[in-house]
């Protein structure tokens, strides 16, 4: 059962079209900002890069996409993503619950070929590079849809219904996992028990936790923690806790109700000097500017 603080609640229409295509825009600023926050739903996601360089971490596994690239999140999925370049980055989300996978009542071709990675027992490969041609048929899919959607014209819902499928079918006859089921549960347990690690983190930011703490509370070994972590968030695991940190700090110093040196303290800093130098690190100005952005 995944924690349900990290779940996104991700709108899809209705209960009876359960789809839809966000087009998101990360604008340009320092590299390694963020592009996605790190969360997961119950949906599948196809991750299309328009424009931009960026790096996914899909359940532990960083990929990174230029222009034309494909990802494709598996349902339940951790994933985060940070931008490669000073650059903006645009990228389109297609999200859309099984569901509109399910084949006929009897349906043997759909059990055979669909029924296991619908239902996740089997996973298909996450990336689908723009310079491997025979990705070619599933990447016009994906921007047939986001065409449907623009002109969203008589009947344009069967229409992605009917393209989604037929870009899983093809998938499924190009892309026929290599990875044993035994290695696949391996690595969503412990994808699970990073996901009870981040609530800790993100609930108690001002304490103190160190990496021997965090490895034991996921029964690892710091070395082998340390290595499992960094491939999942795409940050080691003192970047990932002075990032949060940031972000709550940053969030504080725009509401303006309390002084750097009372922030500061309030997300575990005790050397106010450190938190300025930080937090210029992290978002690019000292807190007073960012405390002045937001008219405190």
């Amino acid at each position: 059962m995944h924690p349900p603080e990290l779940r996104e609640d991700t709108y899809l229409s209705d209960g009876a079209y359960p789809v839809n295509l966000f087009r998101n825009h990360c604008p340009p600023g320092a590299v390694g900002r963020s592009a996605l926050y790190l969360h997961w739903h119950d949906h599948f996601e196809w991750i299309y890069t328009v424009s931009g360089r960026a790096i996914f971490h899909i359940d532990s596994q960083p990929n990174e996409t230029a222009p034309g690239d494909l990802l494709l999140v598996p349902s339940g999925g951790l994933h985060v993503g940070y931008a490669l370049t000073e650059e903006p980055v645009e990228y389109w989300s297609l999200v859309f619950n099984r569901s509109l996978l399910q084949g006929l009542p009897v349906d043997p071709l759909h059990d055979r070929y669909l029924a296991a990675f619908a239902e996740g027992s089997q996973r298909l490969p996450v990336k689908f590079a723009a310079d491997e041609a025979q990705y070619e048929p599933i990447r016009r899919g994906i921007l047939e849809i986001g065409e449907e959607f623009a002109g969203k014209k008589r009947a344009y819902e069967l229409v992605v219904k009917a393209k989604l499928y037929q870009i899983f079918a093809l998938a499924a006859r190009l892309c026929m996992p290599e990875r044993d089921g035994e290695q696949a549960d391996r690595t969503g347990r412990r994808m699970d028990r990073f996901k009870s690690l981040i609530l800790h983190i993100e609930a108690h930011y001002a304490d103190k936790l160190t990496i021997e703490d965090a490895a034991k509370l996921v029964s690892l070994n710091p070395y082998h923690f340390c290595k499992v972590f960094k491939n999942a968030t795409g940050r080691t695991f003192v970047e990932f806790v002075n990032q949060h940190r940031m972000n709550v700090a940053d969030r504080l110093l725009r509401e303006g109700e309390l002084t750097v040196t009372e922030i500061a303290e309030r997300v575990g800093i005790d050397n106010p000097n450190y938190f300025t130098k930080l937090f210029k690190q992290i978002k690019g100005m000292t807190p007073s500017g960012a405390k002045k952005r937001g008219g405190g």
